[in-house]
């Protein structure tokens, strides 16, 4: 008969009566008080994570409670907890559908992940943390919480377009994770950032992932088929999780986390097609030991080592908000995700979760972080699972105060170039191959680069002192030679990354010039076409960009990379606003045409035009248009909705700025027509009658769901609260 040793008698310093300690009464009193906890965290509308923390607090060694368990024997059955967790992550992951979801989250997911490694880098930089240290805190923040997230959304649901992104994310998220996992092990081993231990920790790395992949895809689906066909769920379970724990013990073996190797299992026995029932069977195993995971990592905290780090938690706490909102909101607008999107989606991912806790703890096995790590890491949690939902509540509030402050011509032409991109994704399926073949080779040159400019910075003070000493030279004359000599190598890389980034501009923009209907002269698609390729090279920039300087900012002693890269995204965001100067030009024309239009049609042909020509906005050069009398429309004009408001409409009798469409659907509404006289570009303040015709313009989702707003056949809600906002404009005045 098995039986578990029994354990030490243990004494805690603060309750003063010796504990008889076994793995039976220590699972017992941690899944006892968890319990409770997450009930009462449940209870307050918070997500279970928060509960398992405080169970963590009350169970540890730190608070005079009587219930205590033995943290070393918690510890080690936490492991299971994240051999589970990560196995499960595995299971759900699909290649095909990650690789479907790659062009519309991989420049959100690489553009967050690198904000929030740099961002937490130098958060810890700043408060004297040594660089390993650092680099953990940088990658602990790297990753949102799904468990988090989740709960959120059952609260608040968003809108079914926000919820797709925002989960698709998370998905690239988890496979960055895994790879961060990986490296930082790896770090974690040896201590520092070594050139030579370094490439030949990414080079094992590289081969080890390729082998377990191959030898797992070409064993594993093949024998779990096998054993599917007994028809047994207990068989099928214990196969899958022994499969799981034997990949996590050869990756323990091989001198990595066991983290990688149960999502590698999880990832090759989804293959066999058996996924979603071993992950219904295992996921009641995987939630206890998860939860006893959360446990464990509450019973690391003192709070008064929380109450002692307590700035730097706010510090870290307000940083992951903000910088999330803004990068996953940047990527996201620059995706063709408008802001509605972009905004919510940023929101949402406000948090850090289990894959912090995991790294951490890498971390501290280690040796290689500070004490202040894990107290910082589980204040930043409980504070963000308490910001999140609070955040995603009030996410129209948020969507139309950023609206109202952001400029007319960037708001007409970020609702043109949302609507570019879906027109390029929904219609031109045959160039997609030629654009992934681009990116493909665009994300080998910036790696490559990357990688090379990362090593020379690493090996830059060994190298300078050769120099000097061979050469008989000055140190300062020796990096300057550094410096060219890496510029030289790079020459090739930096000449591919720009020829693939015009390749890439010129097709999506040559597939505009090809929608392009009623332009004789082309002059008004070639506004079009010249803003397009500005926007794609300002997202190109910052997606290569933000990773590229989160990777070089270890190695560096302070950050020259963000200047240079400040001031590319800075140059190109002014040529873009030149740009946009002329789009908003084109717009006013293109609106007044469609109010035109459609006064046209409900009035003799008899009666005076709508506006005088004086009235039309000029362009310079002069507004191109195929006759002097009906102006060019730009493309996303072209396919404006015409709305006619009957009686009896929920929208009849509110002002644009109380429907908030733009807030709530991307949508706008640019042309009002009452009775033959003309409303162009309402400013907000303007009411919704019955027989109004109303000109909607934007992505095709977008108008459809403005439509139903305005018709009644939708809610009003998704990710923005409900009833009117008074203060949110549906179109400020141009300017």
């Amino acid at each position: 008969m098995l039986t578990v040793p029994e354990g030490p008698t243990l004494t805690s310093s603060k309750r003063g009566d010796p504990v008889e300690a076994n793995f039976v009464t220590d699972i017992g009193i941690v899944l006892g008080v968890a319990a409770v906890t997450s009930v009462i965290a449940r209870a307050a509308r918070q997500p279970s994570i928060v509960g398992y923390l405080l169970a963590g607090l009350i169970v540890g060694p730190y608070l005079p409670f009587p219930l205590f368990a033995d943290p070393h024997r918690i510890e080690a059955l936490a492991e299971f907890g994240v051999v589970l967790v990560m196995f499960a992550v595995g299971l759900e992951f699909r290649l095909a559908a990650f690789l479907r979801s790659l062009p519309v989250t991989g420049l959100t997911g690489l553009v967050q992940v690198g904000s929030m490694i740099y961002v937490g880098f130098t958060l810890g930089a700043l408060f004297g943390w040594p660089t390993v240290a650092s680099l953990f805190l940088g990658t602990a923040i790297a990753i949102s919480s799904t468990m988090v997230v989740t709960r959120v959304f059952a609260e608040h649901p968003p809108d079914d377009d926000v919820r797709t992104h925002v989960i698709s994310v998370l998905v690239l998220q988890d496979v960055i994770a895994i790879v961060l996992i990986a490296a930082m092990t790896g770090v974690a081993q040896g201590g520092d950032l070594a050139p030579a231990a370094l490439a030949l920790l990414l080079l094992r790395l590289a081969a080890i992932l390729v082998g377990m992949i191959v030898g797992g895809l070409l064993l594993i689906p093949p024998l779990l088929r096998l054993v599917a066909r007994y028809q047994s769920p207990e068989i099928l379970t214990v196969f899958s999780v022994g499969v799981c724990f034997a990949l996590a013990v050869l990756a323990q073996q091989l001198g990595y986390s066991v983290a990688l190797g149960a999502f590698i299992a999880g990832v090759v026995v989804a293959e066999s097609g058996r996924g979603p029932e071993v992950e219904h069977t295992v996921a009641p195993l995987r939630d206890v030991f998860a939860a006893i995971f959360f446990v464990s990592i509450g019973m690391t905290v003192d709070p008064t080592a929380v109450w002692e780090h307590l700035p730097l938690s706010l510090a870290v706490g307000a940083s992951v908000v903000l910088a999330q909102l803004g990068s996953v909101a940047t990527a996201g607008i620059l995706s063709g995700l408008g802001m509605r999107r972009g905004v919510t989606a940023g929101l949402a991912l406000g948090q850090i979760g289990e894959f912090g806790f995991i790294l951490a703890a890498i971390g501290t096995a280690g040796g290689v972080v500070v004490p202040a790590l894990q107290p910082v890491l589980v204040t930043v949690a409980v504070l963000t699972a308490f910001t999140t939902p609070l955040l995603l509540s009030r996410a129209g509030a948020i969507v139309g105060a950023i609206d109202r402050i952001t400029p007319a011509r960037l708001q007409h032409l970020l609702g043109l170039y949302e609507s570019w991109l879906e027109r390029v994704r929904e219609t031109h399926s045959g160039t997609r191959s030629p654009l992934r073949r681009a990116f493909l080779f665009l994300a080998i040159d910036a790696v490559a680069a990357t990688t090379i400019i990362a090593f020379a910075l690493a090996w830059l003070p060994e190298l300078t002192n050769l120099l000097v000493d061979n050469l008989s030279i000055a140190a300062g004359t020796a990096r300057i030679l550094l410096a060219g000599a890496i510029l030289l190598v790079c020459v090739p890389l930096l000449r591919g990354i720009v020829r693939n980034a015009i390749l890439i501009s010129t097709t999506v923009s040559d597939l505009i010039v090809s929608s392009a209907t009623s332009d004789e002269d082309g002059a008004v698609t070639r506004v079009a076409m010249h803003s397009l390729r500005a926007m794609i090279y300002l997202g190109i920039v910052i997606g290569l960009g933000f990773p590229a300087v989160a990777a070089l900012r270890p190695f560096m002693a302070g950050s020259y990379a963000i200047p240079v890269l400040g001031g590319l995204v800075a140059l190109l965001s002014f040529a873009l606003w030149r740009r946009a100067g002329k789009v908003d030009m084109v717009y006013h024309s293109g609106a007044r045409e469609l109010a035109e239009r459609i006064a046209r049609r409900a009035r003799p042909e008899t009666d005076p035009p709508l506006f005088e020509p004086h009235d039309v906005a000029p362009l310079d050069p002069p507004a191109p248009s195929p006759t002097a009398e009906h102006p060019a429309l730009i493309l996303g004009l072209d396919a404006a909705a015409e709305v006619t408001i009957p009686e009896g409409a929920p929208g009849a009798g509110q002002s644009l700025r109380e429907l908030r469409l733009r807030t709530l659907t991307g949508a706008t509404i640019v042309a009002i027509d009452r009775h033959g006289v003309g409303s162009v570009l309402p400013t907000g303040s303007e009411r919704i009658a019955p027989g109004d015709v109303c000109a909607v313009a934007g992505p095709a989702a977008a108008v459809a769901r403005a439509k139903g707003i305005l018709l009644g056949l939708a809610e009003r809600g998704g990710g923005a609260e409900k009833g009117p906002a008074k203060n949110s404009d549906e179109n400020p005045p141009a300017g």
